[in-house]
């Protein structure tokens, strides 16, 4: 009686690891997303700071990183300095742009975020009522979305992107080395 009750624990406790050790090899960032090989909703929307619009529908033919983000976002902070250098790499490459698009948030504390940490070059779509956020499924920010030249989400990444993401993630996508996986 007392060896199997010994058996029943050990049993008990193995599989209480191997329930742990399966979860330690889970990756949080990978939030899956049903968008991921779907088209990619088109918007329209005033542009941060200017009277002209901007669609996504009008850089078809370019890969687009679509980068969610808010003045009231922490982790967007720790982001922005490698936007500031990913916005570098765009300007130098005919087929790869930035599209952020600051959502819920005030045009004040977008102006205040982008003077404090720096304005990346690119533009900005304003979306203080989250209505492109909600259409491209945001869980929150930031997070990014790389599109295709045909407008299909190929891939998207929740939280930071962090400093090589571009030549490790976004490149071999590009260069069409890759299945999508973050």
């Amino acid at each position: 009686m007392k060896n199997s009750w010994k058996i029943i624990l050990l049993l008990s406790l193995v599989i209480i690891m191997a329930l742990f050790a399966g979860g330690l090899s889970n990756n949080p960032r990978d939030i899956p997303s049903p968008l991921v090989n779907k088209p990619a909703s088109n918007f329209t929307a005033p542009v941060l700071n200017s009277q002209e619009t901007i669609s996504l529908a009008d850089h078809k033919g370019k890969w687009v990183l679509v980068n969610f983000w808010g003045s009231w976002c922490v982790s967007c902070v720790a982001e922005h300095p490698y936007l500031m250098q990913l916005a570098k790499i765009a300007e130098k490459r005919d087929d790869f742009m930035i599209i952020g698009v600051d959502f819920r948030d005030t045009i004040e504390g977008a102006n205040t975020f982008l003077k404090r940490h720096g304005n990346p070059g690119y533009k900005h779509a304003f979306d203080p009522k989250q209505k492109i956020a909600i259409d491209w499924g945001v869980y929150g920010a930031p997070e990014s979305y790389l599109v295709d030249p045909t407008g299909m989400i190929k891939l998207k990444h929740t939280g930071p992107l962090y400093f090589g993401w571009f030549e490790k993630v976004a490149l071999p996508q590009i260069q069409g080395k890759t299945n999508g996986s973050n």
